[in-house]
């Protein structure tokens, strides 16, 4: 075999074996954006600490992708009117709640920031070492 073409092979299937950047492994699993905090909690235990809050998000489009990230979800949205420049239009209006979880797994390994919007896992952010 050409030892072009097999380096070229090797560093696609290493590509395609390595986790995303963004996810985090706890228990052996990979946790990734998408999954729900029960299910995080379920592989990587319960954080040090957890920060939440409570959000107000508003649309012109009802069926926006980055407003209604998961449409399966129970909290729906609200229609509300406002006004622009004397007419009258019709948005969308929906309460998020926003959990913040950090994970300091000591001092051999990097602490995470988990961010839930709804019980959903949508961000993971790095951080140093831990204590």
């Amino acid at each position: 075999m050409n030892p072009k073409l097999t380096f070229l092979l090797a560093v696609l299937v290493a590509a395609l074996i390595a986790s995303p950047a963004s996810a985090l492994r706890c228990s052996g699993k990979v946790i990734d954006r998408g999954m729900t905090s029960s299910e995080v909690i379920e592989n990587c235990g319960t954080p040090t600490w957890v920060d939440e809050r409570q959000e107000e998000r508003f649309s012109r489009n009802c069926r926006d992708p980055f407003f209604d990230t998961y449409p399966d979800d129970d909290r729906g949205y609200d229609e509300h009117y406002y006004i622009y420049r004397g007419k009258r239009y019709t948005g969308c209006k929906k309460i998020v709640t926003i959990e913040e979880w950090f994970y300091n797994f000591g001092s051999s390994r990097l602490t995470q920031t988990l961010i839930f919007e709804n019980s959903r896992l949508v961000h993971i952010r790095q951080g140093g070492y831990g204590y």
